[in-house]
């Protein structure tokens, strides 16, 4: 399905990395046109000052995040990406909804339903209810018919999406015990934000490799959170992000173990073929044959995760590997994805993306 004429679009956060890969994104749509951003600093400029490749669409004014919400309603914005700090996107949030203006939130704001768990995961307690309470999160191969109505998505974090498109249907198989998952995560610097800081320098990082993350984080309760909604208790799931010195992607090696199954090939090829049948047709999950297969520059740039199952005989377990570019499978494309599917369109429109550097 397409338009008779484009959906009018806003990006806040047009500096974050997942604001400009929304603009690049919605500028290469066509059903959708930019027609305002916000940035504080870059407030009185046009888009084109900061990529000169979104054509026309290169003219939206940006404006300061105070005058955003007024910029939409003069400008009849029908749809609002938000890619700011979760801080500010709980003030901006309420007022769009109030103006009529859909949106999808990037910033993870509103992923937590539990009050008590989003305060302790992200330190804020001053959500609308009305927003908490209306928010679909939009992980998009498992959103239901909610989607399509829906005023604000919750869009995923990215290794929640890595990890949840590869746990859910072996859930729903009964093929993992999730006390027995172990989660090995590698993502590339644009994961860590556009703040300046010592760890993140390129003398820092270049030849370097370390681990950032272990413990309480915000993606462990975004899993928890998603595999009780589809009717699965999480027991101590166990994640450890490294940094890598690239800058997009995102690489989940994830270990369990396949209840009543002893041999662990065997283990493997089932957790496959769920894997295989359940993505058959996605157009953006594609399940490969071996975990060699899957490489990080085969997706970067894409709206593609790309996984694969192998087994390790020595520990008994199932390996599996799943691959995919945070600002766009773990980010902008997602949100995309989930806008077309709240206005009717073709899940794929606009999403049809080559890796980076490849024919």
């Amino acid at each position: 399905m397409t338009r008779d004429t484009p959906i009018r679009v806003g990006i806040c956060g047009i500096t974050a990395y997942t604001g400009q890969e929304a603009a690049r994104l919605v500028a290469g749509h066509p059903d959708m046109h930019v027609v305002t951003a916000s940035s504080d600093g870059m407030a009185g400029r046009r888009l084109s000052a900061l990529d000169r490749d979104l054509g026309e669409q290169g003219d939206a004014m940006v404006v300061g995040h105070g005058d955003a919400v007024a910029a939409a309603r003069d400008l009849d914005c029908e749809l609002m990406f938000i890619a700011t700090t979760p801080e500010l996107a709980v003030r901006l949030v309420p007022s769009f909804r109030e103006a009529g203006v859909r949106v999808v939130d990037l910033s993870g704001a509103h992923r937590l339903s539990d009050p008590a768990v989003h305060m302790s995961a992200y330190g804020l307690d001053n959500r609308s209810d009305a927003c908490s309470a209306e928010a679909v999160y939009g992980l998009s191969e498992w959103a239901g018919p909610e989607l399509s109505t829906a005023g604000l998505v919750a869009n995923p974090g990215g290794f929640p999406t890595a990890i949840l498109l590869a746990l859910l249907p072996l859930c729903h198989g009964g093929l993992v015990d999730l006390g027995s998952v172990v989660v090995d995560g590698k993502f590339g610097t644009t994961g860590a934000g556009r703040s300046a800081r010592i760890p993140l320098l390129y003398s820092e990082l270049f030849g370097n490799f370390y681990m950032d993350l272990v413990g309480p984080n915000r993606h462990i309760p975004e899993i928890d959170q998603a595999l009780r909604t589809h009717g699965h208790a999480a027991p101590g799931i166990t994640f450890v992000a490294h940094l890598l010195p690239v800058p997009r992607g995102i690489y989940a090696t994830i270990y369990l173990r396949v209840p009543g199954e002893s041999d662990a090939r065997v283990a493997a090829e089932r957790v496959a073929s769920t894997l295989a049948t359940h993505y058959e047709g996605a157009p953006f999950v594609q399940v490969l044959e071996r975990p060699e297969e899957v490489h990080l520059d085969h997706v970067v740039g894409t709206n593609r995760c790309r996984m694969a199952a192998t087994s390790d005989p020595h520990g008994g377990r199932v390996v599996v590997v799943s691959a995919l570019d945070n600002l766009v499978k773990g980010g902008a494309g997602q949100a995309v994805q989930n806008a077309n599917r709240m206005f009717g369109l073709d899940e794929s429109a606009g999403l049809a993306l080559r890796s980076f550097g490849r024919p």
